[in-house]
């Protein structure tokens, strides 16, 4: 209890020392620290959806209980897991419809339109918002049924490939935003909103800036609404051209995100590619692969998209980066070479120079010795710069291997929804609706992709690791080696000592991998780590050193 009383007090502390110092470079590092200690925010979250999951279970049929607790149970999963977030809205349409409760249904039809929208899924939004009946809807729900018109309304202009037809998508949009001005006050969020972002899209950017100062006034840092309202800022300073103002805000942005544990965000992929090009290639990266991980867990094409045009930037500039530090070892080493020569001219001299005199004799000795030291010193350069080669050469074969697997599946998977999207087209079109839900019941299919993900990161690994099995072993006390199975290549165990070689240490994120709980990945390791013949505590740094690829 104490600790979660503290790390919001924490996150205010660190936020009002950086707003102070106003610097972007000190909300970066404000940043970072968000990230690093993302596992805990985290952990809040599944804290109260665990508590939320609790009191779920003690109602046991349909009632305005239970339609309550899922929907609370839908607002933590919104922005964290849409897959989670559909569920529930899902078992609320069950609900409201056991209860004969037409409120609920718009209700509940009107939030998953919305949740629809922001995933790219126009035609369910489309189809679930023309279910509703307007009749019967309160000013709130009023207001939420025009929002998500105008936000389907805006992603079918922003992503439709017909000039014609996103003319009509934008008239459709402004009819739906002038609704939304109609039914709200001139001081509410949702108007001061479409406002800013009229005078914004009007080259209006002062007024937009005073709009966007009042809307900061309604909101305090660390909430959803404050995030959005600074990366609405950010968009301002962009179309200004002041860079160094959009980042702060993006910063902000993202900092908030974080701290949220919101996973549905641009804020910081915006940023990483402002990074990426001003230099800062290797925060841009993490920042970027920090983006991949959120909206894998949160499942939404959209972002994919986005996240993965901006990261082919950024490895071309990673990868131009070691080219860099490539060409830099080179032209030490050529430097190296020329003082060899040059010192083995110097040896040359020194002895000619003897044989005239024996009097310089004592003077040559303590050459010699200097020369015996230079030596050593060369050949202790020579060795480290042979270490560091080796060590660049399996990084980028590790990450050559990895590109190109990551390429061709993400290729697969490409071609696999759209496979499953021609399936569900055409069930849909032959109203097939009974072996369309029966189908999507089945979690059979992530099973088989989860299966085959194995089986390639199994191929994968042994590719670039071939002994890494044997290597293993000679770890382990001899009566504790493992012993595959004919058809494995290899077996959970190995497979979590194999994440680990490849610099994934955190059980959180094996555990996310493999689908296992995060306390039996901390069991096998444990287990494993028994049976080590040095040191347990030794067993996976012992690992990490296992072997080179091939």
């Amino acid at each position: 209890m104490i600790r979660n009383l503290l790390i919001p007090v924490l996150f205010i502390i660190n936020f009002a020392a950086a707003t102070a110092q106003s610097g972007v470079d000190s909300l970066l590092l404000v940043l970072d620290e968000k990230i690093r200690n993302r596992d805990i925010y985290v952990q809040q979250k599944e804290q109260k959806i665990a508590e939320l999951k609790v009191a779920r279970r003690q109602v046991k049929k349909a009632s305005e209980k239970l339609y309550t607790i899922n929907n609370a149970l839908y607002q933590e999963y919104n922005n964290y897991s849409s897959d989670s977030a559909i569920y529930y809205l899902n078992a609320n349409i069950e609900i409201a419809l056991a209860l004969k409760d037409a409120y609920k249904v718009n209700e509940t039809h009107i939030l998953s339109a919305l949740l629809f929208v922001r995933l790219g899924m126009y035609q369910e939004a489309q189809e679930l918002l023309e279910s509703v009946q307007q009749s019967v809807l309160d000013q709130e729900q009023q207001l939420n049924f025009y929002l998500a018109y105008r936000e389907l309304y805006v992603g079918l202009g922003l992503y439709s490939q017909n000039s014609r037809g996103r003319h009509g998508y934008w008239e459709k949009t402004k009819i739906y935003d002038n609704n939304v001005k109609r039914i709200t006050k001139e001081d509410s969020e949702a108007y001061m909103r479409s406002t800013e972002k009229a005078l914004r899209l009007g080259n209006k950017y002062a007024a937009a800036l005073e709009v966007n100062d009042q809307r900061l006034k309604l909101v305090a840092p660390y909430t959803p609404t404050y995030a959005l309202v600074t990366f609405h800022r950010s968009l301002i300073y962009r179309k200004m051209g002041d860079i160094e103002k959009e980042q702060k805000y993006l910063t902000l942005s993202a900092i908030s995100d974080v701290q949220l544990a919101i996973r549905d965000n641009a804020s910081i992929v915006i940023l990483a590619d402002i990074l990426v090009k001003h230099g800062d290639v290797d925060r841009a990266y993490r920042y970027i692969r920090f983006a991949l991980d959120n909206i894998k867990d949160y499942n939404t094409r959209i972002r994919s998209s986005d996240v993965l045009n901006i990261q082919t930037i950024i490895d071309k500039a990673y990868q131009a980066k070691n080219e860099k530090k490539n060409r830099e070892l080179r032209i030490v080493l050529l430097v190296v070479c020329i003082l060899s020569i040059l010192l083995a001219i110097s040896v040359v001299y020194v002895y000619k120079q003897m044989k005239k005199s024996v009097i310089f004799s004592r003077k040559l000795k303590e050459i010699n010795q200097e020369l015996e030291s230079l030596n050593s010193r060369l050949h202790d350069m020579n060795n480290e710069l042979k270490m560091r080669n080796l060590e660049v050469a399996e990084a980028n074969h590790i990450k050559e291997e990895y590109i190109a697997y990551f390429l061709d599946e993400c290729s697969k998977y490409i071609d696999k929804l759209d496979n499953y999207r021609k399936m569900v087209n055409k069930k849909l079109q032959d109203r097939q609706y009974d072996n369309l839900n029966k189908i999507t019941r089945d979690n059979s299919l992530k099973e088989k992709e989860s299966k085959e993900l194995f089986v390639n990161f199994d191929t994968m690994f042994v590719n670039l690791f071939p002994n890494f099995l044997a290597h293993f072993n000679a770890l382990l006390l001899d009566e504790e080696r493992i012993v595959l199975k004919k058809e494995e290549v290899l077996n959970p165990e190995i497979r979590i000592y194999a994440l680990i070689r490849l610099g994934i240490s955190d059980s959180t994120k094996i555990a996310n991998f493999l689908g296992y709980s995060v306390n039996t990945i901390y069991n096998y390791r444990t287990k494993m780590k028994n049976k080590a013949k040095a040191a347990r505590e030794d067993f996976e740094w012992q690992v990490k050193q296992i072997g080179t690829f091939k």
